[in-house]
């Protein structure tokens, strides 16, 4: 289960109290009541009733975990905003809670089929009939199916190999939510509706968001093989820096979501938001792939601009409701790999509000980065501290105490950064071909629906409020209206009205409650989000290849010499070794005594368990200085 913080095993108590504490009052009375009646020959003996029984209260609880569920996965969720649980840690919780629906699911059903053999009405299992409870077996089997298929390439060996099948059989929630709906009618669905309607809801805020595509976006491949992407963003844009973006390449696969983290801070003056993205595994190789085979294709044509900002969508930024970092005087961040990338963005952050001399910032930042090679060092390069705050540079014993060590654990690494620059890739921002008036005639028109990201933070709890409220209305209305003239005039005792396409109705309302009550205060209150093409004369000017928008702090002279160091030339780094944490951790403790110091860790499931065991040992044992723990995971 990984590393536990208190919050979490309070929540993993309660889920638990609460579901054994509801078996277990409903199950004693009724085994009691089993144990004292006769058993009559020719029905059902006691165990067997016991059994039926037994996969009763297991179904029961199942509305109860199942709504649950979904919260945790419903990413712009206001309710996770009000409790500060970020999305990508929220997702432990929908692991967790997952499971334990399956195993509901599954006992239910391995006990009804106990149940029905030993009756010998294993007919009863696939009979699409429903009871006089509104139970119908068979939705129930195919439902069971689908969440075991689910289940089965969710767990972790499966899921990090083949992400893919992962990925699309996770689509069989669809099937998971619409049989279980035919399994126990409409009037038992109402129990786990919840926490399923908001999760229908931000999927199609996502589903609106997400279908435009992205254009002037910028890339570049790193040294290392890390590729940066600049996504444009509208002017006064606000995100958190710890926050992480969406992105779907078509070209590569429609369906496939992956998460990244931000590497640039909102303060910046740059209208773009930068993630990096490391070829780990298909996916980022191909699109590694996909940037240089396109490099190469204009490096022989120089004429032909790349047409990749055409084939790109997002989603978000997500992430932490405040930047909680800022409440540490010290702070350390431990990076592994491309962990840094968040780092990079608190980094920028700090080095920004320190600039504009805000209060109660961290002052001391040490960072630790373990990396395998020494190329990976230029990541950092596009950060000049003395550049974003000069008062570093001056020497001001109240700007920030900046210090970054890595550990290079590659025997053979050759501190050698001469050779990035001739291998730094970078795409064109327009699909043109210079000089081609229709094709520039093209590229206006392309930029005509130029689509920027939407904030997800508070700042929209409003709004998300609003396109509840007016779902929920919908949802009641059409429900309302489909009782009134669709269900009341063909029901009566001698022919009822079918379950079935009562369910049915039941998926209408909700959709047309959703799509055009919800989607309608989305369109009236923040026309942004409309498939409405803007005017051109009021779209922000899209910066082309040969004015390309940089941050103002930019240097413009071109000697090298003559502009601020990198962060990459600050690095101390040590070669052949990896971080000794006891060491590091007692020079903090003994620098910072009495304080409280940040630990940030983003990086491998060992590295993280390594800092959490020296964070506890030295709270607990050394109290010299309070280490709080933060695990800063993009791992979905």
């Amino acid at each position: 289960m990984g590393i536990l913080t208190a919050i979490d095993l309070f929540g993993i108590g309660l889920v638990l109290f609460v579901v054994v504490c509801f078996t277990t009052n409903l199950t004693v009375p009724r085994f009691d009541s089993i144990n004292h009646g006769e058993e009559i020959p020719g029905l059902e003996k006691k165990w067997q009733a016991k059994l039926d029984k037994s996969g009763e209260l297991f179904g029961k609880v199942i509305p109860f975990t199942m709504t649950l569920l979904f919260l945790p996965v419903t990413r712009g969720s206001p309710i996770l905003r009000l409790i500060h649980v970020p999305f990508e840690h929220a997702v432990r919780y929908h692991r967790w809670l997952g499971h334990l629906t399956m195993l509901l699911i599954t006992s239910h059903g391995v006990i009804y089929s106990i149940y029905y053999s030993s009756r010998h009405e294993t007919h009863m299992i696939i009979a699409w009939k429903y009871s006089q409870e509104g139970i119908a077996n068979l939705p129930g089997v195919v439902g069971a199916m689908a969440g075991v298929l689910m289940w089965v390439t969710a767990i972790a060996p499966v899921r990090n190999r083949f992400f893919n099948l992962f990925y699309g059989t996770h689509q069989l929630y669809i099937v998971l939510f619409a049989f279980y709906a035919w399994h126990v009618g409409k009037g038992n669905m109402g129990k786990c509706m919840g926490g399923i309607f908001l999760f229908f809801i931000d999927r199609f805020l996502r589903m609106v968001q997400s279908r435009k595509r992205l254009t002037s976006v910028s890339a570049q491949v790193l040294p290392s093989g890390i590729v940066e992407l600049k996504i444009p963003i509208k002017q006064g844009f606000e995100y958190n820096a710890l926050s992480f973006v969406y992105i779907n390449v078509p070209g590569i696969s429609r369906l496939e979501w992956h998460p990244f983290s931000s590497a640039s801070s909102s303060l910046n003056t740059a209208n773009t938001i930068a993630i990096c993205i490391k070829p780990l595994g298909d996916w980022t190789h191909s699109l590694h792939n996909a940037i240089l085979e396109n490099l190469a294709t204009q490096a022989l044509n120089p004429r032909l601009q790349c047409p990749f900002a055409l084939k790109l969508h997002a989603e978000g930024p997500y992430g932490h409701e405040s930047n909680y970092f800022l409440r540490y005087k010290n702070l350390m961040l431990v990076a592994g790999g491309a962990g840094i990338t968040p780092f990079l963005a608190i980094l920028n952050d700090l080095l920004k509000r320190h600039e504009l001399k805000q209060e109660k910032l961290p002052v001391c930042v040490q960072v630790i980065w373990c990396v395998r090679s020494i190329s990976e060092l230029s990541t950092l390069r596009d950060i000049r501290p003395a550049q974003i705050c000069p008062r570093l540079a001056d020497g001001d014993p109240n700007s920030l105490n900046l210090e970054v060590e890595v550990f290079v654990t590659r025997d053979d690494a050759i501190c050698d950064f001469t050779q990035f620059d001739s291998k730094i890739l970078e795409f064109e921002d327009t699909c043109t071909n210079k000089g081609d008036a229709a094709s520039k005639a093209d590229s206006v028109s392309s930029n005509d629906t130029i689509s920027s990201l939407h904030p997800t933070t508070s700042s929209q709890n409003l709004l998300m409020a609003a396109i509840i409220l007016s779902s929920v209305a919908g949802f009641v209305l059409m429900s309302g209206l489909f009782n009134l003239y669709v269900y009341t005039p063909r029901n009566s005792p001698q022919s009822p009205f079918p379950l079935a396409l009562d369910v049915f109705l039941f998926f209408i309302s909700t959709g047309v409650g959703i799509v055009v009550s919800g989607g309608a205060v989305l369109l009236l209150w923040n026309p942004a989000w409309s498939y409405i093409s803007p005017n051109p004369a009021t779209l922000p000017q899209t910066p082309t290849n040969n004015t390309r928008a940089e941050d103002s702090t930019k240097p413009e002279s071109k000697d090298i010499e003559a502009q601020p160091a990198t962060l990459m030339d600050m690095c101390k780094v040590t070669k052949g070794s990896r971080p000794q944490f006891q060491e590091i951790f007692d020079a903090a403790a003994t620098r910072f005594r009495g304080e409280e110091i940040g630990v940030l860790i983003c990086g491998s499931k060992g590295l993280q368990e390594s800092v959490a065991l020296k964070c506890r040992s030295h709270n607990f044992k050394n109290r010299q200085a309070q280490f709080h723990f933060h695990s800063v995971s993009f791992d979905l």
